[in-house]
């Protein structure tokens, strides 16, 4: 059950109009309360809907609307789209971005910058008896269209700032390779899909980065995970960074939020 308080602009404005709606079908104001909680799950007083149907009240005057201009946080956020979060649309009008991890600082990074977009994010954490993971979830009908467009719209608004959004990618999908004994290391990412690899080549290139993009699993190529044999149903892609004076640009320009990996990066550039 949820309250009003944590609806954002979308979800508020469906509410108000499932109200109204509701009202002009002659339902009472208790009854339309009552089917509002067993359909919705939002908890919503007879009072408050009696100020909404007679106007007598905005709800949205304390909402901030989600900002989906060019910015830092979206970017971010668009970033990590394109690695581990994954969007859909989950009854009641519910559009939901929905972010699962290991590393409770990265579901706190993306959360930091849904809420600095004007999302309302909540943070929880989930087990499936083998290790605990970190949701990030928010619901956003205007984000969730965003997102939805073509990648070309994405990468356009991401080009205007190019650092959040191989942050919030690497975040998603980078590791570092690290072979201490041999002193040696290198950066990577992989992706199904080639053309975000190419514009993350793009826009490092425009850094002083270099990489290159490799095909690493063909499809078909079969994979066990926690003892269970799986099939990869498409080639899988992988954009590598190699030298040190590469690795370093991207440890002071970019870096990542997980500090397990950007610890690695950093004992590897302290080697003499």
């Amino acid at each position: 059950m949820r309250t009003i308080r944590e609806l954002n602009q979308e979800e508020l404005q469906d509410l108000v109009e499932c109200v109204k709606d509701l009202r002009k079908r002659g339902l009472s104001y208790s009854k339309i309360a009552k089917r509002i909680l067993e359909e919705k799950g939002i908890k919503v007083s007879k009072a408050t809907v009696l100020r909404w149907c007679k106007a007598q009240h905005n709800p949205f005057n304390k909402i901030k609307p989600v900002n989906l201009e060019p910015s830092p946080s979206l970017a971010y956020v668009i970033g990590v789209y394109f690695g581990d979060a994954g969007i859909g649309v989950h009854g009641n009008y519910k559009y939901r971005l929905r972010l699962k991890v290991v590393d409770k600082e990265f579901a706190e990074a993306f959360a930091r910058a849904l809420r600095e977009i004007g999302a309302n994010p909540m943070i929880y954490e989930e087990s499936d008896g083998r290790r605990k993971r970190f949701v990030t979830e928010a619901t956003s009908k205007g984000l969730y269209q965003l997102l939805k467009r073509s990648k070309e719209v994405l990468f356009e608004i991401a080009r205007n700032h190019p650092t959040a959004f191989l942050k919030g990618f690497f975040d998603s999908e980078g590791t570092f390779n690290f072979d201490s004994k041999r002193r040696y290391g290198y950066l990577s990412a992989s992706n199904y899909d080639m053309g975000v690899l190419e514009f993350c080549r793009e826009l490092l290139k425009d850094l002083g980065i270099e990489s290159r993009i490799t095909l690493t699993k063909k499809k078909g190529t079969k994979v066990k995970i926690w003892g269970k044999e799986y099939e990869y149903s498409s080639d899988l892609y992988e954009i590598r960074i190699y030298r040190k004076e590469n690795i370093l640009k991207f440890y002071q320009l970019i870096g990542f939020t997980i500090l397990r990996k950007q610890q690695l990066l950093k004992e590897y550039l302290e080697l003499p």
